[in-house]
């Protein structure tokens, strides 16, 4: 790199000044290790440019992921850009690991780095009146390189990661739509990539001063990059076939960067270093169930208007009873629930799921009559009833939320739902919990005074943190009810699972439905499992979000606090459940 290419033609420097800027700004660094390499090569190296070029300049690297490449066909490895000059020779060293037929767009300004220019395609970013046809030089160039068959590493931003004084962070510039388009053109296999740090304080004051500059400094940041040790991640490839769901470029470009941001949190181990949902300490063995006939002999006692479902033919039924009712039901509903909640990391840890709150609440339970044997149940709390015999503490969830009056007023309207679950031999039967929620609608028409349901939907440890992450950041992307959650308050905010602002951006667009958000969370998975069952259910009746908690004595459970007013869910919920209920 010679300092006199970026100097106008007119300034003539004595060639001691030159040398000292070329110092001052890392060419000479960058220089001696350009000539290490080339030497190398004389002496009859065939390791390649990059490797050498990371070599020389000290820039060591962790690399996680890179069997995710695809051995061969076209294929696109998206990445963040960082740092700058080191991004583009350890994003070539880490690729060429796996495969060598790479080509890396860079921008004009490093096409004097001559080792670089056999795998670069050259495009100008910074503007001007040749920029647009080079330009289209090199989009040409990069989509017959794709329909050849090989592989290309884009940084889609086009320039280093800049602070942003908004949102206090360094953050990633724009990736641009047009490479989207390039992507879709080729159907190529997308690999999303992400690089740890950021380049140091000068460089970002540099940006914020007279960020034309900046590129002139990039040389200077190599070697801060080689006093510290990086890592980069590569994700699972993204089909083809994926590509079609988005319905622009722009929301495309901004789904592969979001992947791609997203790896800067950890991921989910590879499947066999996967282990079993840890239960929730200190763990009792749990108590010996009630003998069925006597659980038998209870529902029969239960009062017609208890009935909620009666199953045709054998059927399941459902009932909706007081705690003095049932009291060995309800032990068996606490066996249950801590069996069930335990074999997905959840639970109390106790011999048996009861608690302070049980003996004050309803009780839906979904019967089995051919096995004598409960199904699933959910907890109701008459909300209005509770806090005018027991106040707001004999409410369950006040223990985690702290509500303002607006909240108050509409949750005193409302059904306090819980303690939802279906036992394991009955989670794979379809229906089951259709049955349940039947019940509920039962309850509803025997209870017009009641318009809303709430109650928390819980995300537990079994599942990554990447994933608990994402459902929490897409959730409070586009599922708030934003008028009333700025009334609740957590007791026990979920901090440590918080988005970065740019990623939170990101969601809204590069992320817009339910389903894909499943297919994200199927990816990550190494069971292959998506979002919790009764988080679809109350996406599907519109159910909106009001705040968030960690509840520790729980299994550390993520809980989300939703609200669905059944006067906006009507149409879809009265011709699912309410119609059949009648």
């Amino acid at each position: 790199m010679d300092l006199t290419e970026y100097l106008p033609g007119w300034l003539k420097l004595p060639r001691w000044l030159i040398e000292w800027g070329e110092r001052r700004l890392g060419f000479s660094n960058f220089n001696q290790a350009h000539d290490h390499i080339e030497e190398d090569w004389e002496n009859g190296s065939t390791e390649d440019f990059f490797t050498l070029a990371c070599k020389y300049l000290n820039l060591n690297f962790d690399l996680e992921g890179v069997e995710n490449i695809p051995a061969e066909g076209p294929c696109v490895v998206t990445s963040n850009h960082p740092h700058g000059l080191s991004d583009g020779l350890m994003f070539g060293a880490a690729v060429m690991r796996r495969r060598k037929d790479i080509r890396i767009v860079v921008n004009d300004f490093l096409y004097c780095v001559r080792g670089m220019r056999p795998y670069s395609i050259t495009v100008n970013v910074y503007g001007g009146n040749d920029a647009k046809r080079a330009n289209i030089a090199g989009m040409k160039e990069m989509l017959a390189w794709l329909r050849e068959g090989h592989c290309l590493l884009l940084f889609p931003s086009g320039s280093v990661s800049s602070l942003s004084l908004r949102h206090r962070e360094i953050q990633e510039d724009p990736w641009q739509a047009n490479m989207a388009s390039i992507i879709a053109k080729t159907r190529a296999a997308v690999v999303p990539m992400h690089i740890s740090g950021h380049t140091g304080w000068f460089f970002q004051l540099v940006t914020v001063l007279a960020k034309g500059i900046r590129p002139n400094f990039l040389p200077r940041e190599i070697k801060r990059d080689g006093r510290m040790r990086h890592h980069i991640r590569l994700g699972r490839a993204v089909p083809p076939t994926l590509l079609g769901h988005f319905k622009d470029p722009q929301s495309l470009i901004d789904h592969l960067r979001l992947r791609s941001s997203l790896l800067r949190y950890e991921t989910a181990p590879a499947p066999a270093a996967q282990a079993a949902p840890a239960p929730a300490a200190p763990t009792c063995p749990v108590d010996a169930p009630e003998p069925p006939e006597l659980l038998q002999e209870e529902i029969d006692a239960l009062p017609e208007s208890c009935r909620c479902v009666e199953g045709e033919n054998g059927g399941m039924q459902v009932y909706a009873a007081e705690a003095e009712q049932i009291p060995r039901l309800l032990h068996e509903l606490g066996l249950q629930r801590e069996n069930t909640f335990r074999a997905v990391g959840e639970g109390t840890g106790t011999a048996c799921d009861l608690d302070q709150y049980d003996p004050h609440y309803i009780h839906l339970v979904m019967w089995d009559p051919a096995a004598k044997c409960v199904a699933g149940a959910y907890r109701i709390g008459r909300t209005d009833f509770i806090i005018r015999n027991k106040g707001l503490d004999g409410l369950y969830n006040a223990q985690f939320f702290r509500f303002g009056k607006p909240v108050m007023k509409v949750i005193s309207r409302g059904l306090e739902m819980g303690r939802a679950f279906i036992t394991a031999p009955y989670q794979r039967q379809a229906g089951s919990l259709d049955t349940l929620w039947m019940g509920i609608a039962r309850y509803l028409l025997k209870h017009p005074e009641y318009r809303y349901l709430y109650g928390t939907v819980s995300i537990s440890q079994d599942y990554t943190d990447y994933s608990r992450r994402l459902i929490l950041g897409w959730l409070r992307a586009h599922c708030m009810e934003e008028s009333l959650a700025r009334h609740v308050t957590a007791n026990f905010p979920p901090h440590k699972l918080a988005l970065r602002a740019e990623d939170m951006a990101l969601l809204r667009s590069g992320l817009a439905d339910a389903r894909m958000l499943n297919m994200m969370v199927i990816e990550a998975e190494p069971d292959r499992k998506g979002i919790p069952v009764l988080l679809r259910q109350y996406l599907r009746l519109n159910g909106k979000m009001l705040s968030f908690g960690i509840d520790e004595s729980f299994g550390g459970v993520l809980d989300g606090l939703v609200l669905l007013d059944l006067e906006t869910t009507t149409a879809r919920f009265l011709k699912r459940y309410m119609e059949s209920a009648s």
